[in-house]
């Protein structure tokens, strides 16, 4: 979009450009989004961040006490997962007039609280944490303490304590397996990275285990194989393992998520095998290395689980009580390639 007003664009500007008047481009500014419409929050975000607009972050701070930073916590920044969650995250907060602040807590509890104490000592206004888990009470004491919290993608333990933008995870699984053995597939084995207390992890592996028990025929027993994703040899062995505890059954894999899955197809061409012949495979996050193998993936809404959590963080520092806990879960979609043939 062309402004057609120069290179310094002002919220008058920008009111216009969206049909609204100032006071409510204002009110957006400041998180005050009571009475406005979501559409008309849209059109708002959409136009600043296509003027690349930019508020007086000096003025703002003196008018409403806030130091305009956001702290950012993620799991692990070396993926593609990564990258599409903080590009939904830092585009919200940033037409809001925010800045990020990010950290990498390498799946390491103590790595995340050292980088969310640095946070604070920063005074941010609040926290955006992709958890590896470990922290629960430290999180709910930091949101308690008058800072708003919201997990993006992985939520606590206890569930409803702290807001959390969510991809749904039970149907996508049931109808994975469900493909699977209707494809032929007589075993279906779940394969995980170090589970430890991420969350998604767990719960996956969980949902697994109950469309087994629901789906599969009786007597069929459900298979979990998880690995150290730094040992060079750690995938290929699981995979090695499964194949002979099963000789001469069809066998099928669902992988917890992208970076097993990279390790599967990483396993299986070191021994020899095509995904969908000898091997059926489906995994979450449909990167693109999933489009180019042909392989079975679960599409899930990274980007838009990094806005609505970026939204939900804004929303609620712009609220005067921390209020009742959200959990809002975005769709996911089983995209079907030749990784499970019939």
């Amino acid at each position: 979009m062309e402004s057609g007003f120069g290179k310094k664009v002002t919220i008058d500007q920008v009111a216009r450009l969206c049909g609204v008047s100032k006071t409510t481009v204002s009110r957006y500014l400041n998180h005050k989004y009571e009475n406005i419409s979501e559409e008309t929050r849209r059109r708002i975000e959409r136009v600043i961040e296509e003027l690349d607009y930019r508020p007086n972050r000096s003025a703002q701070r003196l008018k409403a006490s806030h130091s305009m930073l956001i702290g950012c916590c993620i799991g692990d920044l070396s993926g593609p997962f990564s990258g599409l969650l903080l590009r939904g995250i830092t585009r919200v907060c940033e037409a809001a007039g925010y800045q990020v602040l990010f950290a990498d807590s390498g799946e390491d509890a103590r790595k995340e609280r050292k980088a969310i104490e640095g946070f604070l000592e920063n005074a941010v206004d609040g926290l955006i944490v992709n958890t590896p888990g470990g922290n629960d009470d430290f999180l709910i004491e930091i949101a308690e303490h008058g800072v708003p919290v919201t997990l993006a993608d992985r939520s606590l333990r206890r569930d409803g304590e702290l807001d959390t933008a969510i991809n749904e995870y039970t149907t996508c699984i049931r109808d994975s397996i469900r493909l699977m053995l209707d494809c032929g597939y007589t075993r279906i084995a779940f394969f995980t990275e170090q589970v430890r207390d991420v969350m998604p992890r767990i719960q996956r592996r969980d949902s697994y285990l109950a469309a087994m028990r629901a789906l599969a025929p009786e007597g069929t027993e459900p298979c979990v194989y998880e690995f150290d994703r730094f040992d060079p040899d750690g995938c290929r062995a699981c995979v090695e393992a499964y194949r002979a505890a099963w000789p001469g059954e069809r066998l099928g894999i669902l992988s917890v998520n992208g970076v097993t899955g990279q390790e599967l197809l990483m396993a299986m061409k070191a021994l020899g095998l095509s995904p969908g012949r000898e091997l059926g495979l489906c995994t979450f996050d449909d990167w693109t290395i999933f489009s180019l193998a042909d392989v079975t993936a679960i599409r899930l809404q990274t980007e838009e689980v990094g806005e609505m959590a970026a939204r939900m963080l804004l929303e609620r520092i712009g609220a005067p009580t921390r209020g009742t806990a959200r959990r809002m879960e975005l769709s996911t979609q089983l995209v079907v390639r030749r990784s499970t043939l019939r």
